[in-house]
């Protein structure tokens, strides 16, 4: 979209550009590319959104141009909020974060009241999304349409499902802390899923990486946060262009629904074989003396008990050996736990997955616990277990 402004082929400038306009004008082909014309609609062509009602919630950040997009090309977007950059951030929700429970509240209130098709959140310089999108296609509850986050695990199946008919076979890149039932998601649609490390700027370069050198044909990069970058944006992580290819399935889908004289179609729908479990909490553990090798003491000698807890049939743990950060162990309600040391901070997180709060309990805390009390171990002295024994 623009040179590079240093290095080898730079381009300086010696007065201001704009380069929005040029931008806008490629989100624009992208949304009409992924909503093809059909001779036998009757719905304009150049307002391939029309019929649709969207809510755009920006969070005062600079995302906020997207909406004049949707509104060129169609879309009721007369219900969108926070779509002014002016350096604040909405007094209810704070930081705008696609993952956050005040973000998703609030712009699935904003859908609830006026009907909307779906909601889209992005975080403060757009280059992460999630969504809000009606519960499922049955209709109404109490004369209300319900609405569900469309974000995380679910999100990249959603993306999962569009590749799976443009890209068949083509392999997607994600963090560490992805879900099993997402991996066999991605199975049973005969994609490739490389699970590789925390960081957007990692899974994007693993991607590129894999599709460089020809062992794989990487469409997809992208973290359970929201940060998504696509082979055919030039792995930019760009959460407009994320919300180009959901809002052009939902408009696809959507008129094809309407020309058959159904009724109102959910995105959850598209992944319904998608295994989800009921508990999903990230616990963080902070290193008392806020030391860098102190951390890296402390976990190693964690993960050492972990993987000999591992050997023990009793605890039903099963080490994951393809896992490329900290540990990670299945479990026997098919979920998981994961636990990773932060790069920069003193903190140890513990990323669990399971059926219940219960299951969590009995299959993945209580046995942690256990490893701290082991015969001559200090760590209980050295680090904030206080999330877990309050869990």
């Amino acid at each position: 979209i623009a040179p590079p402004s240093s290095g080898e082929g730079a381009v300086y400038c010696t007065s201001w550009v704009d380069n929005m306009p040029k931008y806008e004008n490629f989100l624009r082909s992208a949304i009409l590319r992924e909503v093809p014309s059909s001779e036998s609609s009757n719905i304009d062509q150049s307002l391939p959104l029309a019929g649709l009602r969207i809510v755009l919630n920006a969070g005062n950040g600079s995302g906020y141009f997207f909406n004049k997009i949707l509104q060129d090309l169609g879309a009721d977007v007369s219900n969108s909020i926070h779509l002014t950059p002016d350096g604040t951030f909405p007094p209810k929700t704070g930081v705008p974060n696609p993952e956050y429970s005040a973000m998703i509240d609030e712009t699935t209130a904003v859908c609830e009241a006026c009907e909307a098709d779906i909601g889209i959140m992005l975080d403060t310089d757009a280059d992460r999304c999630g969504f809000v999108v009606p519960t499922s296609s049955s209709g109404k509850e109490n004369g209300a349409v319900q609405y569900e986050a469309l974000n995380r695990n679910r999100l990249i199946a959603l993306l999962a499902v569009i590749f799976q008919s443009s890209s068949p076979g083509c392999t997607f890149v994600t963090d560490s802390v992805t879900s099993e039932g997402l991996a066999s998601f991605l199975k049973n649609l005969g994609l490739n899923h490389v699970r590789y490390l925390k960081g957007y700027a990692n899974v994007i370069g693993k991607a590129r990486e894999l599709t460089e050198s020809g062992k794989a044909l990487a469409e997809v990069a992208i973290e359970t946060s929201g940060h998504c970058a696509m082979r055919e944006n030039g792995y930019l992580d760009d959460g407009t262009y994320t919300a180009v290819k959901v809002i052009g399935l939902l408009a696809r889908v959507s008129r094809s629904k309407s020309k058959n004289g159904e009724g109102r179609m959910s995105l959850l729908d598209l992944i319904s074989e998608l295994d989800e479990k009921e508990e999903v909490q990230e616990l963080r553990m902070d290193v008392s003396d806020g030391s860098l090798d102190t951390t890296n003491l402390i976990f190693q000698t964690i993960v050492k008990l972990i993987e000999t807890g591992c050997a023990d049939e009793n605890k039903g743990w099963e080490l994951d050996t393809d896992n490329l950060e900290g540990v990670r162990v299945r479990i026997g309600d098919g979920g998981f736990f994961m636990l990773r040391k932060s790069l920069h901070d003193p903190i140890i997180s513990l990323q669990v997955e399971g059926s219940s709060v219960q299951s969590i309990r009995d299959n993945v805390v209580s046995p942690i616990l256990a490893c701290f009390q082991v015969e001559d171990c200090e760590l209980s002295s050295s680090i904030n277990i206080s999330c877990l024994t309050d869990y």
